[in-house]
């Protein structure tokens, strides 16, 4: 079966949710490559550094809203920022535990989000995405 993206990238602070979340995805073949940061500062250099080379960025990202350093709001307005040569779109789908109806309208605002799942992930929602 041939993997549904090339690479998707993690960011999450919660070790034990990206545990789960990084074997969901490699047990049912759903990425060649898989990326993880635990929080969005690491992820936004990343993306800079590789925002000209389509192989380096990531089909899907997942996206947790509440993390130190710099949250997932944060994290989308920096992306917003990054002036991509990359022809390649980044899917965001915000993925949280946060049951605030703002933080949920909030999102779902974001031209760049695709969509918001709430904690905890599963294989069938990922295979959805």
């Amino acid at each position: 079966m041939v993997p549904k993206y090339s690479k998707i990238l993690i960011i999450d602070d919660n070790y034990i949710d990206n545990y789960i979340t990084s074997a969901i995805i490699k047990k049912n073949n759903l990425a060649n490559d898989l990326v993880e940061f635990d929080n969005g500062l690491k992820a936004i250099e990343y993306l800079e550094q590789n925002k000209d080379n389509d192989e380096e960025l990531p089909d899907l990202i997942l996206l947790d809203l509440y993390m130190p350093l710099m949250d997932g709001f944060e994290f989308l307005n920096l992306f917003e920022k990054i002036d991509f040569t990359s022809t390649k779109k980044c899917k965001i789908c915000i993925v949280s535990s946060s049951i605030d109806d703002n933080d949920i309208i909030k999102a779902k605002l974001d031209k760049n989000i695709y969509t918001f799942i709430s904690k905890p992930l599963t294989a069938e929602l990922l295979s959805l995405l």
